[in-house]
């Protein structure tokens, strides 16, 4: 089997099992399960660390290309690791639900090695693909923006409370709006999962991008970062409430900085003409 072809064989076992790892542990925090009974995600996510790693070797060694040499490589590696240590640490650590984050980002991480290194001219890519990462940043804003406005609800219904006052305006209660705020983004974190992955593979490299570019391409890392730690931290460390709150305004402010970005860059087009 020669390289392209047993490249995308490992590619693509990695990026599917990626995929119903994720989801599956999605399913499983959302319907609050057991760990003793979240057995199949974590399977899966040990054979797609496996094509990960077989990728990495056909991709690195039998290429001849130094992963020391590529800022992507050194990510995959990193991802790769990050699911092997949680995968031999989840039991004794107590650390299962970590596997919601953990899987996606080895499923960024490995679409962003093989779409971003590739040296071949730009590919033009299909509408529907496009218009998939267009949806699925608009339905993640618009899940965002309402667990940004119960955040909001919160601190203002938790700081009357702690005032003595009675609620004004009938806001729902405490924990009605903590419940919201974690529901919310519990819907929109798998969106912004799959914005980030499409815009991975629609993203020209860093030598190529303008400085305007490479900061939305950031923000929008940091951003998902920031979501996956106020959903990691609520599901490990317990945090709730305020702290919550204050952490979904922060990733939702990251939203609409990378929003205000796409906003203004007709601006620096018209500009550099």
């Amino acid at each position: 089997m020669n390289m392209p072809s047993s490249s995308l064989v490992t590619f693509s076992a990695a990026v599917l099992t990626y995929v119903a790892s994720t989801a599956i542990f999605y399913w499983d925090v959302a319907k609050s399960r057991e760990p003793r009974d979240r057995k199949l995600a974590p399977a899966l996510l040990a054979l797609a660390a496996a094509a990960h790693g077989g990728y990495v070797t056909l991709a690195s060694v039998v290429a001849h290309v130094c992963p020391v040499h590529s800022l992507q490589f050194m990510l995959s590696m990193a991802s790769l690791l990050a699911s092997v240590a949680y995968l031999v640490a989840r039991r004794s650590a107590r650390i299962d639900a970590l596997g919601l984050l953990v899987a996606p980002l080895g499923l960024v991480v490995v679409l962003g090695t093989f779409f971003v290194t590739d040296a071949h001219p730009a590919r033009r890519l299909p509408a529907t693909f496009i218009g998939l990462h267009v949806l699925a940043s608009l339905a993640g804003f618009a899940m965002f923006l309402l667990a940004c406005g119960a955040a909001v609800l919160y601190l203002l219904q938790e700081k009357r409370l702690k005032s003595k006052r009675l609620p004004e305006g009938g806001l729902p209660a405490l924990d009605s709006l903590d419940r919201a705020v974690h529901h919310f983004l519990i819907a929109g974190f798998p969106l912004l999962t799959l914005a980030v992955a499409t815009g991975t593979v629609w993203a020209k490299t860093f030598e190529q991008a303008s400085p305007q570019e490479v900061l939305r391409n950031v923000l929008s890392y940091v951003t998902w970062l920031v979501f996956a730690a106020v959903l990691g931290l609520r599901i490990v460390g317990g945090w709730r409430g305020r702290r919550a709150a204050y952490g979904t305004v922060a990733g939702f402010a990251c939203v609409v900085m990378v929003l205000a970005l796409y906003v203004v860059r007709p601006l620096f087009s018209h500009g550099a003409t």
